[in-house]
């Protein structure tokens, strides 16, 4: 490196002192503040699982292709051993995004097989269940979008003038940020079967019509 260059980045370190030089530090500081509120309720929604999957064992058979599919996606979850240290790896970081995007998707699937049920769909419990299952996700929905504006904050801090030149001694990355929305788990009502309905109505009408 020349000398000038270094003379340079040192004038603008000592500048940084005297002209807001904690904004880094200090976007950072909300960068982990905010993740860390994603994290625990994603923990909160992991024990809705639990819950969950607790209620649909009463009601649906064991080898359930939906009771099959939340298990993958928890244990995968739980695999990762979510913590702050995702926000030093994008690889990682992806992961845990995509294994939560998952067990969303499963969850849609579970209470897809519950709905079938009608003893179930009923039940005040598993009302309840969804209840807190689509606050849940509001809240997580909040929690990471603003996760990604600090880290967005944070990122453009990086990159501006003085701060990129300290960058060049002491190198740091970008904060990553959520790839896609993480929906509500969704109940979709079954597919009616009109023709066989239409069917069932002919034959019922049939049985009921008057003998000449």
């Amino acid at each position: 490196m020349r000398p000038a260059l270094i003379v340079s980045i040192l004038f603008a370190l000592l500048c940084m002192s005297g002209c807001g030089g904690d904004m880094v530090p200090a976007a950072d500081r909300e960068v982990a503040v905010a993740f860390a509120d994603v994290l625990d309720l994603y923990n909160e929604r992991l024990e809705l699982t639990e819950q969950a999957v607790l209620l649909a064992r009463k009601h649906l058979s064991p080898d359930a292709p939906a009771l099959a599919q939340i298990g993958r996606s928890r244990t995968a979850v739980a695999d990762l051993h979510a913590s702050s240290a995702l926000l030093d790896s994008p690889a990682s970081f992806e992961r845990f995004d995509v294994a939560q995007r998952d067990l969303t998707d499963a969850f849609s699937q579970l209470l897809i097989a519950c709905e079938g049920i009608r003893r179930l769909k009923a039940s005040p419990a598993f009302r309840a269940l969804q209840s807190r299952l689509a606050s849940s996700a509001g809240r997580i929905a909040f929690a990471r979008e603003r996760y990604d504006e600090a880290a967005r904050r944070y990122n453009a801090a990086r990159h501006r003038f003085p701060f990129a030149l300290a960058d060049m001694l002491h190198p740091t990355q970008d904060r990553p940020a959520f790839a896609a929305p993480d929906g509500t788990p969704v109940h979709r009502h079954p597919r009616t079967d009109f023709d066989a309905l239409r069917g069932s109505l002919r034959v019922e009408s049939q049985r009921f019509r008057p003998r000449a």
